[in-house]
């Protein structure tokens, strides 16, 4: 062979090593199931019980979701969320709390890598399937508030408007589209009844 068929080869082989890599890691993702984790399978538990929070969460009883909101997430510094991101859904720093009657920004997954640490990494994954008046639940300093939905929207990723305070209480969650993806953000506003 040729030193330049060799090269070839050799680039073709490496590819080839990478797609099969990728292949590996779908098939994964094709068997992983994030709602079986220990820590949502402790919260399909958790909304059954009817059980009461003390510290800062977040319910989605259609979703079967829960997970602790990290408060005051500095959202313009990536090493920071995504490490926020490990251990629940990221509370964006300088937004309201509930109680507040402003805006409560709420960020988290829809997919991240499989092998990165984290029980959260899909939390937000059936974030879309949420319809007009379905409940949100967020524990705040041992007391409950309840959000229901009132708006769902996709927007490109600079659209940094639903971070703004406004004039009466809300929630709004915030995750990417497509999940696998970083195209798009789904939108979810919540408003208390």
């Amino acid at each position: 062979m040729k030193k330049s068929q060799l090269i070839l080869s050799g680039k073709i082989l490496k590819v080839l090593g990478k797609i099969a890599l990728v292949v590996l890691a779908f098939s994964f993702l094709g068997t992983w199931e994030p709602n079986k984790l220990p820590k949502q399978v402790l919260a399909e538990q958790n909304l059954q019980s009817g059980i009461q929070y003390d510290d800062f969460h977040l319910i989605i009883p259609k979703l079967n979701l829960q997970a602790p909101i990290i408060a005051d997430v500095d959202g313009q510094n990536k090493k920071i969320y995504f490490k926020a991101l490990e251990n629940g859904v990221a509370h964006f720093k300088g937004t309201a709390k509930p109680g507040e009657g402003s805006n409560i920004f709420i960020f988290g997954h829809s997919s991240f890598y499989p092998w990165s640490p984290g029980d959260y990494k899909e939390i937000f994954r059936s974030l879309e399937n949420l319809q007009e008046n379905d409940e949100i639940i967020i524990w705040h300093q041992k007391k409950e508030y309840k959000y229901y939905v009132f708006e769902t929207k996709v927007v490109d990723p600079d659209e940094v408007k639903f971070l703004k305070p406004t004039t009466q209480e809300q929630v709004t969650l915030m995750t990417c589209v497509p999940p696998g993806t970083t195209l798009k953000r789904l939108i979810i506003i919540g408003k208390p009844k």
